[in-house]
């Protein structure tokens, strides 16, 4: 083994360490989702009840060391040899909760998780064939996803884009919102209601579209959101429009400049289009979390990452005269918000 010298010190190896425990604490995740850990717990149990509960027929050992694990991960407290659920695991873990994530966090990591097993045969021969169902491109992906990706937005997104919009300088004169590619529409609804006078539409694929229907309705909203269903890359999204917003949809871009053009033209007269999307930087390398979580779509052939600036770029040429970056930090990582305002 290389011995460290004063002047090039050996670097840590923990990182090693920590790589192990990665999996692991998947698969207490996974388990405590397949055995509804959370509703088992949600007035707080010993033991012996959550086995009885979960019909352990052996001993009880196994069950305590996996719910000693759930604690350690933060979703339990033990106390007196009893657990019961953190407020972590009431939001996102709890089934009945309106942010449950755990059906995301399944989705997600199929996505993330398929091709892991198989990566030297996917370097060696290439990208596979994609089931319909795992295309991101797809209305079969979106129909399976939409409803987990409303949870999402509701367990905070939604109210940090509003945040965000509501306090653009132009926010108070805004009258017409188009969220385009919109998924559950939540996100333009939040900011809707942020403002007296603003009107949303809601424009994306058919079945997802249908799920946002039932969340307009949820909210009480039917008045002030109207709905487009339809590809936006031939559907007529109309015009008129104050605000524009396109949330890590632009990667289904047929022609990304064409379209890019049909927004800006869709705008009012100082009318603001945003677009919330990752970027990606040092060749495509980092951050590391977003190369990571999307390195099983590349393998097959479904790598839709934008590198930092890309929209940005294109934006002057669609005709936008004031173009502003933000990078914010969010629980999947690094977005980029890009921002074009046409001139008034």
């Amino acid at each position: 083994m290389r011995q460290a010298t004063d002047n090039e010190p050996l670097s840590d190896p923990s990182i090693f360490f920590d790589l192990m425990v990665g999996p692991v604490r998947m698969a207490v995740l996974n388990t405590a989702l397949e055995l509804d850990i959370t509703g088992l717990l949600d007035d707080g149990k010993p033991l012996e009840d959550v086995a009885e509960a979960l019909g352990v027929t052996a001993d009880t050992a196994n069950l305590g060391y996996f719910l000693d694990a759930t604690s350690a991960m933060g979703f339990t407290e033990k106390q007196n040899g009893g657990y019961r659920n953190t407020p972590f695991a009431e939001a996102y873990l709890c089934r009945e909760s309106p942010f449950y994530l755990g059906g995301m966090v399944k989705k997600l990591s199929r996505m993330q998780h398929r091709n892991l097993d198989r990566i030297p045969d996917l370097i060696r021969q290439g990208p596979p064939d994609v089931a319909p169902v795992d295309k991101l491109e797809g209305e079969a992906m979106w129909k399976q996803s939409v409803r987990h990706l409303a949870c999402y937005q509701k367990a905070g997104m939604a109210d940090y884009v509003a945040d965000l919009v509501s306090a653009l300088p132009e926010f108070p004169a805004m009258r017409r919102m188009l969220d385009m590619g919109c998924g559950p529409g939540i996100m333009c609804m939040t900011t809707v209601a942020r403002h007296p006078s603003l009107r949303g539409v809601l424009c994306d694929l058919p079945p997802v579209m249908q799920v946002a229907r039932e969340e307009i309705g949820r909210a009480g909203m039917e008045s002030r959101i109207t709905t487009i269903e339809g590809d936006y890359n031939e559907v007529d999204f109309g015009e008129g429009y104050d605000l524009i917003w396109a949330s890590h949809t632009l990667y289904y871009a047929k022609d990304l400049d064409a379209l890019l053009r049909r927004v800006c033209d869709a705008l009012n007269p100082g009318g603001v289009f945003i677009s919330f999307h990752e970027g990606m930087t040092r060749e495509r390398t980092e951050p590391a979390p977003l190369v990571l979580s999307r390195l099983s779509l590349a393998l097959e052939g479904q790598d839709v990452s934008f590198e930092r600036g890309e929209i940005a770029s294109r934006l002057p040429d669609a005709g936008f005269t004031f173009v502003e970056t933000r990078i914010l930090s969010l629980h999947l990582g690094p977005v980029e918000m890009v921002i074009g305002r046409k001139r008034g």
